[in-house]
Order: structure tokens, then sequence, then C-alpha cells
């Protein structure tokens, strides 16, 4: 079982040695088109290596995100010549996919694109994430993904490639097999779910093991039953009298437990750290919920939550200030 949390922003060494006596496997971070080619043609990067200096130093497994292709991650001069609509876009992106993934030859898994199958569903209707009719078209959506992928694994053999599916959107276990079906360069496959931001029973986080079980038996009609099926993020939030850190801990047990009875293969947590404020990269409103599912407040102190991370992956807890940091 791959224990893990995805990192948005800068980390401190403290954060990172946290992680590491917590017991987690994988550290999964962005990386981000847009930071690279803020010119056509033209890439640097010293944004992305400032940003992953520290990650680096931990010494801990890293997962780099390839995407998603979405506004906030493209570079200006694309999203002027019309963002995912622009001609050749889908060998522009296979192409940056393949640049970053290049660049960062550290990394041992990447993952190449993500939520594709509620593009439009989903991200479209609430956030407009995706901008844009292009991304209605489900053909144009696989084609991204298998595009990126084949760019990847032409530089990078040696590396591991997942991708994430959202489960619950209007036709997913139609287009769960079809995906399953049309990519074989994929290693794994990761289940991206929804957060509990409306009902707080931390109990319901035993629903998590159902949507594992269901996929694994759509990918093995499909051919493809030794894929490793993973959480690839999953979180509860502390923003509310009812959404409480004791809640937050115990909704983490019954969703890993449940998880881990269906034959996941890793689970993730969303975050590392709250944030106090919407992050100014993106271009929408985020709930006040969203921001509040980290392991540890915005000033870096864990919450109760980030101790049973430690306990569900080495079965122990922390025994002292000092090994907290």
């Amino acid at each position: 079982m791959e224990w893990g949390v995805q990192i948005h922003r800068a980390v401190q060494s403290e954060e990172l040695a946290r992680l590491a006596q917590a017991g987690l496997g994988r550290i999964t971070v962005p990386l981000p088109w847009g930071w690279c080619e803020r010119k056509k043609g033209q890439w640097d990067f010293a944004g992305v290596d400032h940003f992953l200096a520290p990650v680096r130093n931990s010494g801990l497994p890293l997962q780099g995100i390839l995407g998603p292709g979405i506004s906030e991650f493209m570079p200006s001069w694309l999203l002027s010549e019309g963002g995912a609509a622009a001609p050749g876009y889908i060998d522009l992106f296979a192409a940056s996919c393949a640049r970053l993934a290049e660049h960062c030859g550290d990394f041992g898994t990447f993952r190449v694109e993500q939520d594709l199958n509620a593009a439009f569903w989903w991200d479209g209707l609430r956030t407009r994430k995706r901008r844009g009719a292009v991304w209605r078209d489900a053909s144009f959506r696989m084609e991204l993904l298998g595009a990126s992928l084949m760019a990847v694994r032409g530089v990078r053999p040696d590396a591991e490639l997942r991708t994430t599916f959202r489960p619950g959107v209007p036709g997913w276990r139609r287009s769960l097999e079809r995906l399953v079906r049309s990519q074989p360069e994929l290693d794994g496959l990761g289940l991206s779910l929804p957060a509990s931001g409306l009902f707080a029973d931390p109990m319901l986080g035993s629903d998590v093991g159902g949507w594992v079980r269901e996929t694994k038996t759509i990918v093995a009609r499909a051919g493809r039953s030794e894929l490793p099926v993973e959480v690839a993020r999953c979180a509860y939030p502390t923003h509310a009298p009812r959404f409480t850190p004791r809640a937050q801990r115990e909704w983490l047990v019954a969703a890993a437990n449940s998880a881990i009875e269906a034959g996941a293969s890793g689970f993730h947590w969303w975050a590392l750290r709250d944030q106090a404020h919407d992050d100014p990269m993106l271009g929408y409103w985020t709930p006040e919920a969203e921001r509040h599912m980290g392991l540890s407040y915005y000033d870096s102190t864990p919450k109760p939550v980030m101790d049973e991370f430690r306990v569900l992956a080495t079965g122990d807890r922390f025994g002292s200030a000092e090994s907290t940091g």
C-alpha cells in the first residue's frame, strides 16, 4: 500500500521531515507547463526547480503531475492563440509533458492529466477550468491522454505512468472501460474522489472502498485485471463546527481501511497544508471547504489526522513534540 500526499505550494524542509516520519511513500507535486515556457519555444526550468528543491532534498519518492490541461496551467502565449482550441494543441501539450518528464529525471512516477472524464460535466460547469467547447468531445480528451502518455514513454521508458479518473459523473462506467481498453501505456489508474464537503458524518469515508471495488470490476472486464487501482485524491475538511479535526481523523480511518479491504494499491491525501486564501494562480473561486483539507493547518502545525496517517502507514504514532516538528 503506497501512502502519499499532494503538495500544492512551496514547503519547508521541516514539513517534509514530518512526512518522512509519517511513513509516506510518495509526494505528488504539480509541474505546470506555464511556468516553464513563458514565451513560445523558450523553456526555462528555474521556477520549477526552485519550487522542487526542498522536495528533492527530502529523499522521498516523487510523482509529478503533467497537466492538467487547464487554462491556469497553460502558457499565456497559448491562451492568446485559443488555449485547447489552438491549432496543434494536442501535439503541443504532449510535447510539453515529454519536456518536463525528461527534465525531472529523478521522478520515478508521473500522473499524466487528471479527471478528463469530468472535464466538461464537472470542471466545465463548476469552475470553467477547462474552457472551450473542445473539452465536450470525449474523443479529443482520449486522444490528448494517449498522445501525452506516448510522448512521456518515449523520453522516460523507465517511469511509471498513471492517470486519474473521477467516478460518479454521468457515463463514468462506460468512459472508464473505454479508457482502459484504449490506453495500453497506463501502468496505474487513480480515483479522484469528491471531498466530503456537504455531509459531515465521518463514517461516510467507508464509501471510498465501494468506488475502488467497482472500478476494479470494470477494469477487469476491460481485460486489464492486473492494472493497479489507487485512491489518487481524497480529503475531509476542517472548516465548520460539524467538520472538526476529530471527524477528519475518523474519516481518514474509515476511508483508508475501506480502500485497503477493497484492494487499492495506494491512498493519497488531497493536500498537505490548508490555504488561508484563494490560490492566486486559479481563475475561479474556491469553496471554503476546499481550503481546509490539509494534513496541517496553513501555518504548518500538524492536525490530528497527521498522526493517524502515521499509524496507518507505519503502525506507530509520533512519540514526542520533537518528532512532530
